[in-house]
């Protein structure tokens, strides 16, 4: 997903880890006012509440997305009693480096898999929810082992067909909140093929040329 520069990308309940007075700590998100303020988790040592004094520079950092964001604040106040949090002054500004090779690009379209074991062959379907020019993500009901070389088809909407398409498993894991597909697992294109390559150039150029209409 892009950022506009001024807009931090922050989500209720995401991890981050925070340095103060050179101790780091990961906590959560628990609130924010856009230009004024950001809660968060008071952080623990041991079984001690951290106790922050006001204006203490604090340094934020995350990845989101592939983005990584870092930026320094300092606290406004720390409350103890009841629930622990800790009020931090809402950055004026951030900086920003995406980790990925590749732009992803949200989707939402299903995909048909198979593969090879014990000479058997099992096929099931999912759901894709990013693609890239380097592979997908996708959800889907039954587990799936990491040395299994998938089988990929799918229909890129008004983009193409991809058809029997050999990708790596390059990591799998589990979204506990999910009962229809708890598995989530990432792709990247094996011996990629001209017509899998051309369906995903579309999508990228339709992708990016709405991205620019989106700015105008």
């Amino acid at each position: 997903m892009a950022y506009k520069k001024e807009e931090l990308p922050i989500t209720m309940g995401q991890k981050v880890s925070i340095t103060v007075r050179g101790e780091v700590f990961n906590v959560l998100v628990r609130g924010w006012r856009k230009g004024q303020y950001i809660i968060l988790d008071l952080p623990r040592a041991g079984v001690e509440d951290f106790r922050v004094a006001p204006q203490t520079g604090t340094q934020v950092h995350f990845t989101k997305e592939g983005l990584f964001v870092n930026f320094k604040t300092s606290t406004i106040m720390s409350i103890v009693h009841g629930m622990p949090l800790l009020i931090v002054e809402y950055p004026r500004s951030f900086d920003s480096h995406n980790l990925r090779k590749h732009q992803r690009f949200k989707a939402n379209f299903p995909i048909r898999y198979y593969y090879e074991a014990d000479d058997q062959k099992y096929e099931d379907s999912g759901i894709v929810r990013d693609i890239s020019a380097n592979g997908i993500l996708f959800t889907h009901t039954k587990q799936i082992i990491r040395e299994n070389k998938l089988f990929l088809n799918l229909e890129i909407p008004n983009c193409g067909s991809i058809q029997s398409q050999m990708a790596d498993i390059r990591n799998i894991r589990k979204n506990p909140k999910s009962e229809t597909s708890p598995f989530v697992t990432g792709i990247k294109w094996r011996d990629i093929s001209p017509e899998t390559e051309a369906s995903i150039a579309k999508l990228i150029q339709s992708r990016l040329a709405d991205r620019r209409n989106d700015m105008r």
